[in-house]
């Protein structure tokens, strides 16, 4: 609770009462606020309220719940001479604390602590390195609902007023004040009162008085301590599916005779099926095409959001079909889009094109309900490496390709053709193709299964006295390899230069299509691994104990 800056003397509480009816309002609210240090700061605490209970609590400006209180415990009473004990919570007494102090009787820290309901209704996380309670939405994203600290208790209001609707409950906002003056009250102009003030949200108790216990520094005493009643949303509606509060956006789905773009809801109660809904309509497949920078976001927070061969997922909160095996754009039908937030909607129509083509790959798939490979080199790679690792690892018992920290293994999981023309992208691509097929490689299996060729040999030396070792002979798999591990050095770990210049031509850079270079070094380590499967692998080989 922010008040004007005033002094001591202003024993009208005037700063406070003229901003009475902004108390409870704005983002956020606090659920316990101590301002200042002493024993006569102003103090702000609150309480849950039943609604049938707020004509009882507007009756008296005293608390409904004091700090510390609220806990379960045991009440007892006398039946005749019998004394008969039963087990409450706050909930059978119709008021409940929304934050609690816990204090463990001083033998150890005493912390603030949100009411378990609020915490499992929202599900929040708790973030204790940063003292907050994170909500993360149907979206994956993330904001914060509570923050805490030793002077204040702060929970996002609209959450508030969520619960109480919820709950059909009130949320009763506590205040406590005592202001001390060296001047005494007839200095003030100020005669001594004490009255009891009500509105229809409110009441508190406000007085003034002369005080002897002070000495010269407090002569005069003025107190004022009450509440305010916050009540719960009025336009809440709860539903199983939630699709009452559901939105939709429009997406671009065609081009009209005249050039016009053709837009439509992606509502799924608004599109045709093949079995008679809505005559008339698009159709749930109708195919919407996007940009497919659309997918940066997604490639951007691996922690959160994974790209697979048709589709991408946030967690476990949503997944989206889609074709991304088109190297010009990507593909959704009409109707899955509608299950996403309508925020993540809108984020998606901002990359919507007019026109675009279904891959061959998706239209096999979800057409012609063929199996097919995917067609993008990065997703093929993907699926090729790990199917690789798995039989190398059943036929030697090691994997060629060390399984990589958990602070690289987002190299793999966002290795793609890049997304753009930049350099910024395909140096990052670089590195990571690097990372994932050079720097990988288990060096300390193929040390011990090979006959050394060089003194302190490197990763790739290793490599190739294994292959020469077992008695292949392939120069342009070792060859690739190392200019790869070229590549990324001066490309990415070093200033470009004269070297960047000379490997520029190996991998056809000069060109300019910085995209198209990316998905043939895919395709070329695609090669790569079925060199090696044909060697070491297939069912004919001689190799059975390396």
């Amino acid at each position: 609770m922010k008040l004007p800056r005033t002094n001591d003397q202003d024993l009208t509480f005037s700063d406070f009462l003229s901003k009475l009816d902004e108390f409870g309002k704005g983002e956020w609210i606090s659920a316990y606020e101590k301002i200042g240090q002493g024993l006569h700061a102003p103090v702000f605490y609150s309480a849950l309220i039943r609604l049938d209970l707020v004509p009882t609590s507007l009756s008296d400006p005293s608390w409904d719940l004091s700090i510390g209180n609220g806990r379960p415990g045991f009440s007892f009473h006398f039946e005749g001479e019998k004394k008969v004990s039963s087990y409450v919570r706050p909930s059978d007494e119709g008021i409940e604390p929304l934050v609690l102090w816990r204090s463990f009787h001083g033998i150890r820290q005493g912390y603030w602590e949100v009411a378990e309901e609020f915490r499992l209704y929202f599900d929040l996380f708790e973030d204790r390195q940063n003292s907050k309670l994170i909500l993360i939405d149907d979206n994956g994203d993330e904001e914060d609902a509570v923050i805490l600290s030793s002077d204040y208790v702060k929970v996002k209001l609209r959450l508030i007023k969520e619960f109480l609707a919820a709950k059909q409950m009130c949320l009763s906002l506590f205040f406590d004040f005592n202001r001390f003056s060296e001047k005494t009250l007839e200095e003030l102009r100020i005669e001594e009162f004490h009255e009891t003030r009500k509105g229809d949200d409110y009441v508190f108790s406000i007085g003034a008085r002369p005080w002897t216990f002070g000495g010269e520094d407090h002569r005069s005493h003025a107190f004022l301590m009450g509440k305010k009643l916050i009540p719960g949303a009025i336009d809440f509606n709860p539903s199983i599916l939630g699709r009452q509060d559901r939105k939709f956006a429009d997406f671009v789905i065609g081009v009209g005779e005249n050039g016009n773009e053709i837009s439509h809801t992606c509502d799924e109660d608004r599109l045709a099926n093949y079995f008679g809904k809505n005559p008339g309509s698009p159709q749930y497949v109708t195919p919407v095409f996007f940009r497919k920078a659309v997918l940066a976001k997604y490639y951007a927070d691996p922690a959160k959001f994974s790209v697979e061969d048709g589709r991408v997922q946030c967690a476990g909160l949503w997944s989206l079909r889609l074709d991304n095996n088109h190297p010009d754009s990507v593909m959704v039908f009409l109707g899955d889009l509608g299950h996403l937030s309508y925020s993540e909607q809108l984020f998606w129509r901002s990359f919507n094109v007019a026109s675009g083509k279904m891959s061959h790959t998706a239209f096999a798939r979800s057409i012609e309900g063929k199996f097919e490979d995917p067609a993008d080199p990065a997703l093929f790679f993907r699926q090729k490496f790990g199917s690789f690792q798995e039989a190398w690892r059943a036929k030697f018992g090691w994997k060629l390709f060390r399984e990589m920290d958990e602070e690289d293994e987002y190299c793999f999981r966002t290795l793609r053709v890049p997304l753009t023309n930049g350099q910024k992208e395909f140096d990052e691509q670089v590195l990571a193709i690097t990372k994932v097929f050079v720097d990988s490689l288990n060096e300390a299996e193929l040390e011990k299964r090979a006959v050394a060729t060089k003194e302190n040999p490197k990763g790739l030396d290793k490599f190739e006295s294994f292959l020469r070792t077992n008695g292949v002979r392939r120069p342009q798999m070792v060859e690739f390899l190392r200019k790869l591990q070229a590549l990324r050095s001066v490309s990415v770990a070093h200033l470009k230069g004269k070297n960047y210049e000379k490997i520029k031509k190996f991998f056809g850079i000069e060109d300019g299509n910085l995209s198209m270079v990316f998905g043939e070094i895919l395709v070329k380590c695609v090669w790569t691994l079925n060199s090696l499967t044909a060697e070491f692998l297939d069912s004919d080989t001689r190799r059975t104990d390396n």
